[in-house]
């Protein structure tokens, strides 16, 4: 079927030919009149959105002869003849910048415009490392440049380059695509640069919209207010409605009640709260916890925010501050840093590797760790795989300034493992020295031999996941431990898990 549309092609002449070639075509157009049409013939291009392994943009920048001014550009040029995109778009890079590809995304390809024969094709480049100096053709020249991927995106929407169409278009087609490996770590770098994060999200409804409107108003020195108001519009959800029961939370959070806000929290986070919502009491829900002491809590709670979510960074520096707050303050400045790196002017690089390899703190700590023996098995927490260089450990943890060590058993086991004890002994104290690559430690250990209704229950099969960590607790043969030689720490729990269970 003829396409109603389309126009017939009555003739093509050379129009002029210099270093662009323009065509003359007349047309017949579906009403019967004739038109005249300069059309550029021109070979197809290819942008490259190149980013190093640190996640910067290696661009070029070059004066152009229609801005009449140097313009920072992506680099890229023309696809030769008998030339892939993806072929060229690899040479280009390395000709203009020096750089080469670790992994490339082919995203696909536009037309240059409407009177055009151009496709302007977009590759996406991950761990481009610099392997030599560039090779410019005649009367090119340049300053090859990385810029933050930071400020990518207000770069190619600051109207000052001709390609930023094809890579803002190559991006989301990247965002969306079924990649693997190196490209797939990119990938969530790249969700995250696309994806907003200072805007709030606009209101979904209009119950939405009204309860924005209380919180434009909302006033701590007006509590009464503030609740009733609340209070009006949670009354019109259903009993249980996740989104009423989040901001029945926020409302006690707000005005500093953050035992009352917790239950709230965590109950509409139960009943499916769902969004951006469900990230915000996540974090308000841990923020809460740290104000209320709970730091182990409020680690668990933000570590399960994916690092792909809009407001994961947000979600970093709270968790930051809940691992200050847990007497680890290597772990919260590795995270801080971590987090601020990226949007560095300068030495992002470095502050990074910095970050990474910071050394823990050397101090002497009190620690209270519990022994839970039962028919010749103990009770451990795992680190690494100790089929290796793993180990395992008593569960417990530090005890805080002016806590009894006593206590201190009770509330880690609490918060780790979500159980309560019901009988607790003080068995022995050990003094524990140890000595693992980049960690010199230093321990007055309080062992106590504990009992626990929910914990025992645990079958020899099963595992339960630390609630602030990445490690899990399980039951181990006594026997078993000692014939592998599987390092247990505190030292010398072995032989008190065998005397005294």
């Amino acid at each position: 079927m003829s396409d109603p549309m389309a126009w017939r092609l009555l003739g093509s002449q050379l129009a002029y030919e210099g270093f662009v070639r323009v065509r003359r075509d007349t047309y017949e157009l579906p009403d019967g009149s004739v038109s005249e049409w300069d059309v550029q013939t021109q070979s197809d291009t290819v942008a490259v959105v190149a980013f190093t392994p640190e996640f910067d943009v290696v661009v070029f920048e070059q004066f152009r002869v229609g801005p009449a001014r140097a313009v920072l550009e992506l680099p890229g040029g023309a696809v030769d003849a008998g030339e892939t995109p993806l072929d060229a778009g690899i040479r280009e890079l390395e000709e203009e910048t020096g750089y080469r590809p670790v992994d490339v995304f082919s995203a696909g390809s536009e037309w240059s415009g409407a009177n055009s024969t151009r496709r302007k094709h977009v590759l996406i480049a991950v761990g481009c490392e610099r392997i030599g100096t560039p090779t410019w053709g005649d009367h090119e020249m340049g300053v090859v440049r990385v810029l933050a991927a930071s400020d990518l995106l207000p770069h190619l929407l600051g109207g000052d380059l001709s390609d930023a169409g094809e890579a803002l278009r190559g991006l989301h087609v990247f965002a969306g695509a079924d990649v693997a490996g190196a490209l797939r770590d990119a990938q969530q770098r790249v969700i995250e640069l696309l994806t907003p994060r200072l805007m709030p999200a606009p209101p979904a409804d209009e119950w939405s919209r009204r309860v924005a409107e209380v919180w434009d108003r909302a006033d701590e020195d007006r509590p009464a207010e503030l609740r009733a108001e609340m209070a009006a519009l949670v009354g019109e959800r259903a009993d249980g409605d996740p989104d009423a029961l989040f901001e029945r939370a926020s409302v006690e959070d707000f005005l500093g009640e953050e035992a009352a806000a917790i239950p709230l929290y965590r109950a509409a986070l139960d009943a499916g709260l769902a969004g951006r919502r469900r990230t915000e009491a996540q974090i308000q829900l841990a923020s809460s916890l740290r104000n209320v002491g709970d730091a182990s809590g409020a680690m668990a709670v933000l570590r399960r925010v994916d690092d792909a979510d809009p407001l994961a960074p947000a979600a970093r520096a709270f968790l930051a501050l809940a691992l200050h707050d847990d007497d680890k303050p290597t772990p919260a400045l590795r995270t801080a840093l971590g987090e601020l790196a990226p949007h560095l002017p300068a030495y992002r690089r470095a502050v990074r590797g910095y970050a990474r390899d910071l050394p823990s703190r050397r101090r002497i700590r009190a620690i209270a760790v519990g022994l839970l023996v039962r028919d010749g098995w103990v009770l451990a927490e795992q680190y690494g795989d100790i089929a290796g260089d793993g180990f395992l450990r008593a569960p417990g943890g530090g005890i805080d300034v002016g806590e009894r060590a006593v206590d201190a058993m009770h509330r880690e086991i609490r918060e780790e493992l979500g159980a309560s004890l019901t009988d607790v002994a003080l068995w022995e104290i050990v003094e524990n020295i140890y000595d693992r690559p980049g960690h010199v430690g230093h321990e007055i250990a309080y062992v106590f031999g504990i009992r626990s209704t929910e914990l025992e229950a645990l079958a020899r099969s099963d595992r339960i996941d630390v609630l602030d960590g990445d490690t899990s607790v399980g039951w181990y043969r006594i026997a078993d431990l000692r014939a592998a030689r599987v390092p247990f720490y505190p030292v010398g729990m072995l032989d008190l898990a065998e005397r005294r269970g």
